[in-house]
């Protein structure tokens, strides 16, 4: 398992997965497109669906250059129950 572990460690400093902290202390690694999207996580099964958010794009490029920054990144991550999870209860 340490094996794994360091391996997975390793792909998340390459840019190859990505990497969520729970609330509960556990890691989540996820292997996630390259183009620029933001996630949808379930806070009770961990399930994460990949969005668009062009709304979100305008508004960063817009505070961004309201404040006089340029060369800005961000990531926008959402939490909630999924169908699945609400289903179940």
């Amino acid at each position: 398992m340490a094996t794994v572990y360091r391996n997975l460690g390793l792909m998340a400093e390459l840019g190859e997965v990505d990497t969520l902290a729970r609330e509960d202390g556990e890691t989540l690694y996820r292997r996630c497109s390259d183009v620029h999207h933001h996630h949808l996580i379930c806070r009770q099964c961990g399930r994460t669906v990949e969005v668009d958010g062009p709304a979100v794009e305008q508004w960063a490029i817009a505070v961004a250059t309201e404040h006089g920054f340029s060369d800005v990144t961000h990531q926008l991550e959402l939490f909630g129950r999924c169908a699945a999870c609400q289903a179940a209860d």
